[in-house]
């Protein structure tokens, strides 16, 4: 599946980058998201800083730059390079996924999003 095409489609919702929990320990960057719809994405975005994603409930599917990463079912640890779009669709209802960001030497004080 293209996350274009996806993401253009009427019947899958998308979701926005709003986070549900949010909390940073010693530089590292935490977000939790709860995707509770199958098919809502959460919309393609990057990162100047690698980061690594845990699905730690339900399925999703992943993109880097446009091409699909596959089916990733809970537990599951999705690494992202920098500066690498990337997006999430729900398979399953309750997806609950967490995105870890360590910026110890980034220069950054927060994890930077743009969102395409």
């Amino acid at each position: 599946m293209d996350i274009d095409a996806i993401s253009e489609n009427p019947k899958y919702k998308k979701i926005d980058l709003d986070y549900v929990e949010f909390v940073e320990v010693d530089d590292i960057w935490v977000r939790s998201y709860t995707i509770p719809k199958s098919k809502t994405v959460l919309s393609q975005h990057v990162h100047a800083h690698p980061h690594v994603t845990l699905i730690s409930n339900g399925a999703v599917e992943a993109w880097q730059d446009g091409e699909t990463m596959g089916r990733f079912d809970a537990p599951a640890v999705i690494t992202i390079p920098a500066g690498k779009k990337h997006a999430f669709m729900a398979l399953t209802d309750n997806v609950v996924l967490c995105c870890l960001h360590n910026l110890r030497g980034t220069g950054l004080e927060s994890p930077e999003i743009k969102e395409f």
